[in-house]
């Protein structure tokens, strides 16, 4: 990125209206090196999404992948133009964000971690189950302390109905972070109205809370 290319903004792109703004385009625009920069850029990318400006945040991002050189710096471009997409439902824009940004290859191991599980949430939106579980472990693999890949592993191997193998992919979420309510209450979803997964998966209760006294009847899973 040339000392030109690395200060301009997108054309047309709007004044800013607030103090705080300004100072981060400034920030940016004054950048002397592109680790500067992206370091602000990802600052005014964050702003940008707090106050509901997302096409400025999207239109920086697009900028440094016409104009940056460092692939790690645009794999977190991919990464971040991914997670807008996402919040605004667009799972298939979304993933295909976060499958450049794998195909770039990064060299941070946490940022490939969060794209693999994020590509997985994106296909267990897609009803895309067994990709989804692909890259859920994938991201596993890189990091099985946090609770994220695990959830949504749990997800995807329920939309494949393998529900023993999902419960203890929920399990493990919750073991990784006891106060992630959302692997709780996936996990509670998953075994209601199934009691026999409870019987045959007695360590489901103490991932609950529950009782140790085991659901009465039930069914074949």
């Amino acid at each position: 990125m040339g000392d030109s290319a690395k200060r301009a903004l997108p054309p047309g792109f709007p004044e800013p209206k607030q103090d705080t703004e300004r100072l981060l385009l400034e920030r940016l625009q004054n950048s002397k090196t592109e680790e500067d920069y992206f370091r602000w850029l990802l600052f005014v990318v964050a702003f940008y999404r707090g106050i509901e400006k997302v096409e400025s945040a999207r239109a920086l991002l697009q900028l440094f992948l016409e104009t940056g050189q460092n692939n790690d710096h645009k794999a977190h471009c991919h990464l971040a133009l991914g997670q807008i997409a996402t919040d605004e439902q667009r799972f298939e824009t979304a993933l295909n964000h976060f499958v450049v940004a794998l195909k770039i290859n990064p060299t941070q191991a946490s940022i490939t971690y969060v794209l693999h599980n994020n590509a997985g949430y994106c296909l267990n939106k897609l009803a895309r189950y067994k990709d989804a579980e692909r890259h859920c472990r994938l991201a596993i693999g890189i990091n099985s302390g946090r609770p994220a890949a695990y959830r949504n592993l749990g997800i995807s191997l329920e939309g494949q109905c393998e529900f023993v193998s999902a419960a203890w992919a929920l399990v493990e979420a919750v073991k990784a972070d006891s106060s992630d309510e959302r692997a709780q209450h996936l996990l509670a979803k998953l075994v209601e109205g199934r009691p026999a997964l409870r019987l045959q998966c007695p360590w489901i209760d103490k991932a609950l809370g529950l009782s140790d006294n085991p659901p009465v009847g039930g069914y074949c899973v």
